[in-house]
């Protein structure tokens, strides 16, 4: 399965989704003006991956903004990861906010609660490179 790979811009996350080397991420800013020409790739792979999955499956959600819309189609790759969790394969959701972002800390909730697969709601630790902080 070929690897998704699409860099962070101003108003779209990062995304890394490689099934060959089990990495899963979403990271950053997710606002873009047309959610559902960025995410239908994204639900597109998802769907494909559950059809073959890894042994064991973990994404990382470290959003530092999301809006409604995006919540929408990130709630639609949960939904994708849901039926592969039914199925006995070990998926995991590691939702990450900042710690003084209590509006993030309850949408991870929320998602939480709304789905099957295990989510992990946890404080997001900074880490500094080069005397600079680095968001992710």
């Amino acid at each position: 399965m070929k690897k998704l790979e699409i860099a962070a811009r101003d108003q779209t996350p990062l995304i890394i989704l490689d099934k060959e080397n089990s990495i899963f991420e979403i990271r950053g800013y997710s606002y873009p003006d047309e959610a559902l020409e960025f995410y239908s790739e994204i639900i597109d792979w998802f769907k494909e991956y559950i059809k073959n999955p890894n042994t064991e499956t973990k994404l990382i959600l470290d959003l530092i903004y999301v809006n409604s819309t995006s919540i929408k189609f990130i709630n639609e790759i949960l939904k994708k990861l849901d039926e592969l969790f039914l199925t006995g394969k070990t998926v995991a959701i590691e939702w990450l906010y900042m710690a003084d972002d209590e509006d993030m800390q309850q949408l991870g909730s929320v998602l939480k609660d709304f789905h099957k697969v295990p989510v992990t709601v946890s404080v997001k630790k900074n880490s500094k490179e080069n005397g600079k902080q680095k968001m992710f």
